[in-house]
């Protein structure tokens, strides 16, 4: 069972954040607290973290709770956004218009200057997904992570296409199970 968590509120909320490393802000850290509530009734073995500072404080909150140590996993980081990094929508759709309008029509295929190409990003998650389904089969394991990465991840288990990825909330400490089998995958909480 793979749990993926979405790390905590971090600074600049509302911005595509990417793979900027931003910090857990005032809000993200008194989130922590709850940490431990939502998490207590799995039998976590084992944690995993995007190697981004805000994934690794929220999985470090979760290690104390179980007492267990964190392995970062570059993977497991954000989509890089390129030029939009950092901006908000509002900032993007100002200054990038055109671009902004395509990349709502076009999502997944519209290119974002400088940025990782989707396809990519989607490969990537979903091959590092495959390695920790592999190293912990029959085990409970905590994967914290970004918005995006949790939607490629559901999407993949829903068979759901790419275009309707942010049709998945995501919200901050956001809980979601996905169950592997040998037959596939059975999806047990969304953004709990």
């Amino acid at each position: 069972m793979l749990i993926l968590m979405r790390h905590a509120a971090a600074e600049d909320a509302g911005s595509f954040q990417g793979q900027r490393d931003t910090p857990l802000s005032a809000r993200g850290r008194g989130q922590l607290a709850e940490l431990a509530r939502k998490l207590s009734k799995y039998r976590i073995q084992t944690i995993y973290s995007s190697d981004l500072s805000r994934a690794r404080a929220t999985a470090s909150a979760a290690g104390r709770k179980f007492g267990l140590k964190l392995e970062t996993r570059p993977a497991l980081r954000e989509m890089d956004f390129g030029c939009w990094q950092g901006l908000s929508w509002g900032q993007i759709a100002k200054r990038y218009p055109r671009l902004a309008e395509l990349w709502v029509r076009r999502f997944p295929n519209q290119a974002i200057p400088g940025a990782e190409h989707f396809d990519d990003f989607r490969r990537r998650v979903e091959q590092e997904l495959r390695d920790l389904v592999s190293a912990n089969e029959g085990r409970c394991a905590l994967v914290v992570t970004h918005a995006g990465v949790i939607r490629v991840a559901l999407a993949s288990a829903l068979g759901m296409p790419p275009r309707n990825l942010f049709r998945l909330g995501q919200d901050p400490c956001a809980i979601n199970v996905i169950d592997h089998f040998e037959e596939g995958m059975l999806v047990r909480c969304v953004n709990g």
